[in-house]
């Protein structure tokens, strides 16, 4: 009966994880039985995947409980829960992107296995509380991401760019690697709560700083933070939707959710403060400067780019210098503002990219002209694409200004707040006005400009339609509902 118990517990821990991975395999066994293995079969593993992400997603919410932990590597909290759930939701709806818009790849059975293989490397990253499940779980997700980057063999572009992508992942782990080994050498201890107890007393060793610093360059990379974001207008250019959806929503996410729980769990004594202009040792300065240069980068880079991947793609890194502005105020409050935010940052870039695809067909460098007249050639898709980017605009009252104004009040809500991040929120007020430039130039195209004599006739399925009304609806009921989430957002930071 103990051990039968002891069992009991143990798949409840890992479970949304464990139906992923087996989701995965089940795909893989289908494809081998099959004699065929063109874009026909690509629906089919598609529904397979949406199944088992669904189970998974009702798992995190209903059936797992918290307070289990494997040990001090991997715990389940009401945080952990909630963003495993927004992570699994997120991937359902990649998922169905693909299904309703199948590329036409070969192998179709490695190519969801993959994707699933990834998302369930980012759930076990959620509930990583030691440094060596932390690592395990990024290249666990990292791998298949760079594999799913070079899987359309007939691009060569793709390979050329998923072997770009492969190196500098290649480098930034080898960064997190090293700080991860500096860290442990110093406190003795890979557990994030025994690290913690380190920082209490000997927050300020220059080894631990050194380390520190060292991680966060490899994280910088993960989450696509200036100056380490050479990758990713080339990566959200040259890959397979479904592909751009998992690196621009789910990866982000997890990475987050990750760096907040090492930094604010594991080195909270070791933060440092904005204290005016004289900003004292610790990680809290870094992360400020990475949140700048992100917010400056980003959104300059985005004002010159034509091609509507590669302005999405710089406009991401944008999204993350305001993201880690919340991780410079480590309260509750701003755990929730940053989950909220990236959840709905993810919501709107799968339906902003699936749209794209419903009016570009496999153009992965389409222009602002591919748009013109959209609003005549199929005004509904107008209608959601108009919400979409205004929300990444942070237009009210939809969710994108609900998600940017809690995380710039969550900032400004930190205990002993300082000029310096005042100073901070005054910047992101700054970068997201210069970035209404950009996204209205995007429905500038799609609603002032006329038709051109070869614009592409559009004939979306039901299905198409419904992905892109899904995370429209969604974003709009997060907007104008934003309590009930926020607050159970809240609930789980603050008992974490």
């Amino acid at each position: 009966m103990i051990q039968e118990a002891i069992h009991t517990d143990l798949f409840r821990l890992i479970a949304p994880e464990c139906l992923t991975v087996v989701t995965a395999l089940i795909i893989l066994a289908v494809s081998f039985g099959r004699k065929t293995t063109q874009s026909s079969s690509g629906p089919l593993y598609g529904v397979i995947g949406m199944i088992g992400l669904a189970l998974a997603f009702l798992v995190s919410l209903f059936y797992q409980s918290t307070g289990f932990s494997l040990g001090s590597a991997f715990i389940v909290t009401d945080a952990t829960r909630w963003i495993k759930a927004g992570l699994l939701l997120m991937g359902f709806l990649i998922f169905w992107q693909h299904t309703a818009s199948p590329s036409h790849i070969g192998n179709q059975g490695e190519f969801h296995a993959l994707m699933l293989f990834a998302i369930a490397g980012m759930s076990l990253l959620i509930g990583a509380d030691h440094l060596l499940m932390i690592f395990v779980a990024l290249e666990i997700t990292a791998l298949s991401l760079y594999i799913l980057a070079a899987i359309d063999k007939t691009n060569t572009l793709a390979t050329r760019v998923a072997l770009k992508y492969f190196l500098i992942g290649g480098l930034s782990a080898a960064f997190v690697l090293y700080g991860f080994s500096l860290i442990f050498g110093v406190a003795g201890t890979m557990s994030l709560s025994g690290i913690a107890e380190h920082c209490q007393t000997n927050g300020n060793d220059p080894l631990l700083m050194m380390g520190i610093l060292m991680a966060l360059v490899g994280f910088g990379f993960k989450v696509a933070a200036a100056p380490f974001h050479w990758w990713v207008a080339d990566v959200y250019t040259s890959t397979l939707t479904p592909v751009t959806c998992l690196i621009a929503s789910t990866s982000k996410v997890a990475g987050f959710f990750v760096m907040g729980r090492f930094l604010w769990h594991g080195l909270i004594g070791a933060q440092g403060s904005l204290d005016g202009w004289e900003w004292t040792q610790g990680w809290i300065p870094w992360i400020a400067m990475l949140a700048v240069l992100s917010m400056l980068v980003g959104n300059l880079a985005a004002l010159r780019q034509t091609k509507l991947r590669r302005l999405i793609g710089f406009s991401a890194v944008a999204h993350t210098g305001y993201a880690l502005l919340g991780l410079c105020s480590p309260t509750p409050q701003a755990s929730a503002s940053i989950a909220f935010y990236m959840l709905t940052y993810g919501l709107s870039v799968i339906g902003l990219l699936s749209l794209l695809e419903l009016t570009q067909g496999n153009q992965k460098d389409a222009e602002h002209r591919q748009l013109e007249g959209l609003w005549r050639r199929a005004p509904w898709l107008a209608a959601c694409l108009m919400l979409l980017v205004l929300s990444l605009a942070g237009i009210p009252p939809l969710v994108g200004f609900i998600a940017k104004f809690n995380l710039f009040i969550a900032a400004l809500n930190t205990p002993h707040q300082t000029l310096g991040l005042i100073g901070l929120v005054v910047l992101a007020l700054g970068a997201s006005a210069v970035s209404l430039y950009y996204y209205l130039g995007v429905l500038k195209a799609a609603f002032c400009l006329d038709q051109p004599d070869e614009a592409m006739e559009l004939k979306p399925s039901t299905s198409q339609y419904g992905l892109v009304f899904t995370c429209t609806l969604l974003t709009l009921l997060f907007g104008v509902f934003p309590g009930w989430l926020l607050t159970r957002f809240l609930e789980a930071f603050s008992g974490a």
